[in-house]
């Protein structure tokens, strides 16, 4: 049918059904009336009322009013009343036509959608009644222009025309009414029928005015489905193909809104929803819609278009529901053009603006049965990759799929993605380096979309093998792509996780392959994540174990295991951890036949012999275990360790020599951790291990150690039989050069000074310059006197006294023992040149650093500096005064001088010990002096004038003298008040008392001064 044909169906039938109407717009007139019925109330009620006493029909009572009516206007009634009376009787006339024209059509007209042609067949014997209508329509507008009424009855009159077919009349009447009243109630089937009217007459651009006008009119309900429709066909006549498009769009949304009440159209999705599940009416409209759509958008950029179209139109209520159908026309109108790469274009348009959408999946594999029929295997793959990443088990879509989604969508998801990932696999398998590395990571992903997929309950029905091959190959994958975590966890669960599937020799040997691979796996891991070696990750390190406990416990008899074990000892060293150690040796000796150490092994195990390969693997295992039970400080276990490792150990290798040194130690450190508690066994381990290992350089070393500990047990003697051996046998070694002091203290603590004193020089003689040379001088000094050796005491002391003038109050005290030495052997001089050397280094350290002088050394330079006072007061004593005078006077004067200094250097020393006495020697030589003088030598050649006169020359000269020992016994005397009192203070006071006795002898006054104070 066509649009032109179909619409005026359409309009036949709404025509008919509207000529029903009343007029009631006459109505207004009359309201003031009297209140009895009029004509014009008559004509206003509706004509379905029923007549109490007597049943009619609808036809029979119109015929009946008809005849009432003309009678009426043959009476010629009032102008008003004969109105009335003519409209009424039209009304009646059209009731009666309409009555007559679809008495047969029943309830189907109640659609003005049902027009056919047993409609047309009725219309059309009645076209006299018709025409009659018409001219008393006609008659009734031309004598009565400005009535109400005229609304409806012109209304009528361009319906009758379009029933007879008269569009230009109809139409003419329709646009006078629409002039005459704007707002007309029947604006939107006036509108309609313009519409059509232009739309038969091919002026497509009224007709788009004239429905949308209808679109926007009120009560538009009955006219707003075709007058979409028809908007839509004539923007598609006038070539305005993008607002066809948007028009037909209101038609489906129009066409889902009207049966929104129905049921099963209300309970409908877009999984779903189709056209033809709509109610049948509804059905042809949508699949002419439909067609004219896809027309449309193929004439212009066709999926482009649609797509467009559908987003710019996403408001739209319902277009949600149906946007899937839209593109799969289109697709299935291109492939009937036979416009294949058209049609692949709509189905990846609908992919792509809905990606999400379950319309999507199923339009993907449409467009994969286009690309197979036409041979494009790589966008095949592409598409099928697509679909696996677009609804796989990581997708969102998945995730808020429903089961029967998810249901529907795994057989193409586990199909796709098994073949995919085989197809990866087998293609990374023929690259290098890099390439090889990338590719394998991209085979590793697609295995594990795959695995993720047949793992699900809803895929256990749908595979067709045992997916621990796939599962082996991801591992694989994952170890090529240097992805060794994800390869170690899925080696780890084919090895070692429990399977339901039927266990098979095939199944046992991947099981097995793969528990190998782990041990594999896990040493790259750790390589990865630590490729210095010095590092150690420990988690990794502890997982490393557990693996190659498990293979070595899983397959003990795997030709690997032994291997295994080796290596794994050796990671189980680097990283401490001694339990595992322990475990891989145990395995590795027990394995060839040796039984593994214990805590309580004593001796050292031996076993048959072995082949060069175990015998390594038995000296490699036990070696690391020895070493652990050093590092330990294991030191017992550990020797029986070395004693084992050394015995498949070749003596001409390196290694054999580092254990053979170890073996020493571990002997050497058992000494030292009985050092404390005890001492004497502490030192039989160490003389133990010169005789176990010689050659190792910690018997040098035990041997000084254990000496060390009988000095510190005061085992002198035990000492010196060590200590002289080794100094006899290493006398170059570092550690001779230190046992001179102990052998020395040993002596020291036996009494053999002499001997000490020998170790000392000895020291003193091989030392540098610096405190202990000088500390060992003079101790084996100190050590010969002891000996009772003089002379090689005073031969040492005289050596340190000129060899270290510091530190001063060492040296002043050497200086002084020689001044003693020589005060023994009553060789004055020798002694008083020391003391000179004594004052001379009092006084340059007095100018250097006073404060580094203490009280002893004043002493000692006191003593020093009174000896040598005296010793020029003697030599001042001896000299007589002869004639001539001055000679002899002069030499007198010049020895009291020098005793004057050094005594003077005693009072400056300030020691109250030797002040007073120094004192009192100062004032008895000022009075010696005098009296010397006066007992002088006379000269022999004077008279008795001259020599009188002498003798007062004498006294002259004497006198001052005298004066001036009285001044200084005066001095020292003065001590007394400051509570200094000794003998030489008490003889000052005699002396005074003999020199000047008017003031100095005179009695106590004890009781009679105080009776006098009182």
């Amino acid at each position: 049918m066509s649009a032109s044909s179909y619409a005026s169906s359409v309009l036949i039938i709404v025509s008919g059904m509207l000529l029903s109407g009343c007029f009631s717009s006459g109505k207004t007139d009359y309201n003031q009336q009297a209140k009895r019925a009029s004509l014009s109330d008559l004509a206003n009620k509706t004509s379905s009322e029923q007549v109490a006493a007597v049943e009619m029909s609808q036809q029979q009572r119109s015929a009946a009013l008809a005849g009432i009516y003309q009678q009426l206007l043959t009476l010629e009634p009032d102008p008003e009343v004969r109105t009335h009376v003519e409209y009424r009787l039209a009304q009646i006339n059209t009731e009666s036509f309409e009555a007559q024209s679809y008495a047969d059509l029943g309830d189907e007209l109640t659609d003005p959608t049902q027009a056919d042609s047993q409609v047309v067949a009725q219309l059309s014997k009645n076209d006299a009644a018709l025409q009659q209508l018409i001219e008393q329509y006609q008659q009734l507008l031309q004598r009565y222009p400005q009535r109400a009424e005229n609304e409806h009855l012109r209304y009528q009159l361009a319906k009758a025309f379009d029933l007879q077919g008269n569009l230009d009349a109809s139409l003419a009447q329709v646009e006078l009414l629409l002039s005459q009243y704007p707002q007309t109630d029947y604006l939107a089937e006036l509108n309609f029928r313009r519409g059509e009217i232009y739309y038969n007459l091919q002026n497509y651009t009224a007709a788009i005015q004239a429905y949308k006008q209808v679109l926007t009119a009120n009560n538009n309900h009955k006219y707003q489905l075709n007058s979409l429709y028809m908007l839509g066909w004539s923007e598609f006549k006038l070539n305005r193909l993008a607002n066809a498009d948007n028009a037909f769009l209101q038609v489906f949304e129009a066409l889902v809104a009207n049966q929104q009440n129905t049921p099963q159209v209300a309970s409908l999705t877009a999984d779903d929803f189709a056209f033809e599940k709509l109610g049948s009416r509804a059905q042809n409209l949508a699949i002419d819609t439909q067609r004219v759509l896809s027309i449309s958008l193929s004439q212009q950029l066709q999926s482009q278009s649609l797509v467009a179209l559908v987003n710019d139109n996403q408001s739209l209520p319902y277009i949600g529901l149906y946007q899937h159908v839209l593109f799969a026309n289109l697709a299935t109108f291109l492939l009937d053009k036979k416009l294949n790469h058209d049609a692949e274009l709509t189905y990846q348009a609908y992919i792509d603006l809905a990606p999400d959408n379950i319309w999507a999946a199923r339009f993907s594999l449409d467009l994969l049965d286009l690309f197979q029929q036409q041979g494009k295997f790589a966008a095949m793959h592409q598409l099928k990759n697509d679909y696996v990443n677009q609804y796989g088990l990581n997708s969102a879509f998945w995730l808020n799929a429903s089961t029967a989604h998810q249901s529907e969508l795994l057989p193409n998801l586990l199909s796709f993605s098994d073949e995919h990932s085989r197809r990866l696999y087998a293609n990374a398998q023929t690259l290098q380096g890099n390439e090889r590395i990338n590719a394998f990571a991209h085979a590793a992903t697609a295995l594990h979309t795959y695995l993720q997929l047949a793992q699900l309950p809803l895929a256990k029905p749908l595979l067709s093998k045992d997916i621990i091959h796939d599962q082996y190959l991801f591992a694989d994958a994952n170890f090529e792509a240097k992805q060794y975590q994800a390869a170690l966890d899925s080696y780890y669960a084919i090895a070692y996780d429990p399977t339901e599937a039927e266990v098979t020799i095939a199944l046992s040997q991947i099981q097995q392959q793969s528990a190998y691979a782990t041990t594999v796996t896990i040493r790259e891991l750790i390589t990865q994540q630590s490729p210095n070696a010095t590092e150690v990750v420990t988690p990794l390190v502890s997982k490393r174990n557990q693996l190659d406990k498990q293979f070595i416990k899983q397959y003990p008899q795997d030709e690997r295991a032994l291997q295994l074990a080796s290596n794994a000892a050796q990671y189980s060293f680097d990283s401490q951890d001694y339990v595992s150690l322990k475990y891989f040796t145990d395995f590795v000796l027990q394995a060839h036949g040796i039984t593994p150490l214990t805590e309580n092994t004593s001796t050292v195990q031996t076993a048959s012999p072995l082949s060069d390969i175990a015998r390594k693997q038995v000296q490699f295992v036990s070696q690391l275990y020895a070493n652990s039970l050093y590092q330990q400080e294991q030191y017992a276990q550990a020797e029986d360790a070395y004693g084992l490792a050394l015995q498949y150990t070749n003596s001409s290798t390196t290694a054999w020599s580092e254990m053979r040194n170890l073996l020493a130690s571990s002997i050497y450190f058992q000494a030292q951790s009985l050092k404390q508690t005890e001492p004497l066994l502490a030192v039989n381990q160490l003389l133990r291990v010169a005789q176990v290992v010689p050659e190792s350089q910690y018997a040098v070393n035990a041997e000084l150690d254990a000496a060390n500990l009988l000095l510190e047990q005061q085992r002198w003697q035990q000492a010196i039989d060590v200590l002289k051996p080794f100094q006899k046998q290493y006398p170059n070694h570092e550690f001779s050069a230190a046992i001179p002091a102990k052998l020395a203290q040993s002596y020291e603590a036996l009494g053999q000074w002499d001997l000490a004193a020998e170790q000392l020089l000895i020291i003193v003689a091989n030392e540098q310059p610096g405190p202990l040379k000088r500390e060992a001088q003079y101790t084996a000094a100190e050590y010969y006197l002891k000996a009772g050796d003089r002379n090689n005491a005073l031969t040492t002391f005289r050596s340190y006294a000129k060899t270290y003038p510091q530190p001063f109050d060492v040296a002043q005290e050497v200086r002084f023992k020689m001044s003693e030495f020589y005060r023994q052997s009553g060789e004055a001089n020798k002694q008083y040149y020391w003391f000179r050397q004594i004052l001379s280094f009092d006084r340059q350290q007095w100018q250097s650093d006073a404060n580094a002088i203490q009280a002893r050394q004043v002493e000692i330079a006191s003593i020093a500096a009174f000896a040598l006072g005296e010793a020029e007061q003697r030599s001042f004593a001896a000299i007589k005064l002869n004639a001539p005078l001055q000679k002899s006077l002069k030499r007198k004067q010049d020895a009291m001088k020098k005793a004057i200094a050094y005594y003077q250097q005693v009072l400056n020393f300030q020691l109250a010990k030797y002040v007073p006495h120094a004192t009192y020697n100062l004032a008895e030589m000022y009075r010696q002096l005098a009296a010397d003088m006066m007992n002088s030598q006379r000269p022999s050649d004077l008279d008795e004038l001259a020599l009188e006169e002498y003798e007062i020359l004498l006294e002259e000269l004497a006198y001052p003298f005298e004066e001036k020992a009285i001044d200084i016994h005066m001095s020292n005397t003065q001590r007394a008040w400051e509570d200094i009192v000794d003998q030489w203070v008490d003889k000052s006071f005699i002396r005074l008392a003999e020199m000047s006795p008017a003031l100095y002898q005179k009695s106590e006054l004890t009781h009679e001064v105080i009776d006098a104070i009182h």
